[in-house]
């Protein structure tokens, strides 16, 4: 019986369960500074819809993060993908919008995969190629027209709060039973934790890096066409620091950089919300604007050190 709770009680499922308080003390901390402010439901509604993005943004990450690998690409994918879409639903007034940025998204996301592997060049300088490229052909493309990339007026009913939270939930589901409890998300941790013993045991390498990122591509269809939709426009700046934020709510879940079987889609849903309560939080308190940085500052180091995966630092360094 000792020896069960000892394998159960593991440091991977501390830093996620850490993250899990880090989460509670945060809300139960802004809300008595706030006087109950940030628990109004309208606030709520709020934080809830920005995490619907995020969270299925970070669920398709989680596939390449598990292999090892990081994606810089994001904020580049949301400019080209949205402006892309926008620009064709303009020119043909049609349903071609969705196609055409799951299309792009899986392209840009099998391209830094493809590369990667055929080439051997490490993904993070991939996929900030790529994010280079993806803001480069929307800013010539901007430059070339009189008017902004403006959704469709056809379109605008699908900007829909339970639309976005039946959709996060289901990929939330999905991707869990995928990443948990199937070959793609067990073959792929295999990678991550040692991609030489698993080429040796049988497992086709090449095969289930293209399928991570294939899953990567889907979700970050996905979330561009909520972020479009509840835009309702698209440019050179959409998506900026988007990568940087998906992140950082991955790390301070108890998401590890280094891959392998520590990733959990649990730190995702968690990481996002308790990002997002650190920004909410003083803005609803009214924290003067300069000191907001400061407090969020102090909060993310100390939510960090009690999650961060220290076994991640090499990789970065």
């Amino acid at each position: 019986m000792k020896e069960n709770k000892r394998t159960l009680l593991t440091k991977d499922t501390l830093r996620t369960y850490l993250s899990l308080v880090a989460l509670v003390i945060v809300v139960i901390l802004f809300a008595v500074l706030s006087g109950g402010r940030t628990l109004k439901w309208n606030n709520l509604k709020q934080i809830i819809l920005q995490a619907c993005t995020y969270t299925i943004a970070g669920l398709g990450i989680l596939f390449t993060m598990s292999l090892g690998n990081m994606d810089m690409s994001l904020d580049g994918i949301v400019c080209v993908a949205g402006a892309l879409g926008l620009w064709a639903a303009e020119a043909t007034q049609s349903w071609v919008m969705f196609p055409m940025i799951m299309l792009i998204c899986i392209a840009c996301e099998m391209f830094i995969g493809g590369i990667n592997i055929l080439l051997g060049i490490n993904s993070v300088i991939v996929s900030f190629a790529v994010s280079f490229l993806g803001k480069g052909i929307t800013g010539y493309l901007m430059n070339k027209r009189t008017k902004g990339l403006s959704l469709p007026s056809e379109f605008s009913f699908l900007y829909n709060r339970t639309l976005f939270y039946i959709i996060t939930l289901v990929c939330i589901v999905v991707i869990a039973v995928l990443f948990h409890y199937t070959k793609l998300g067990k073959r792929a941790m295999a990678i991550g934790s040692n991609a030489d013993a698993a080429k040796a045991s049988g497992i086709n390498v090449t095969k289930y890096k293209l399928l991570a990122y294939l899953m990567a591509g889907i979700m970050m269809g996905l979330a561009v066409l909520l972020t479009v939709l509840r835009a309702g426009s698209a440019g050179a700046t959409s998506g900026s620091g988007f990568h940087v934020k998906v992140l950082l709510m991955m790390v301070i879940g108890g998401a590890s950089l280094t891959g392998g079987t520590k990733e959990k889609v649990l730190s995702v849903v968690v990481g996002v919300l308790l990002f997002l309560c650190l920004e909410n939080g003083p803005t609803v308190m009214g924290v003067d604007p300069n000191m907001t940085g400061l407090i969020e500052g102090i909060i993310f180091l100390v939510s960090v050190t009690l999650t961060f995966d220290r076994d991640g630092v090499p990789y970065i360094l």
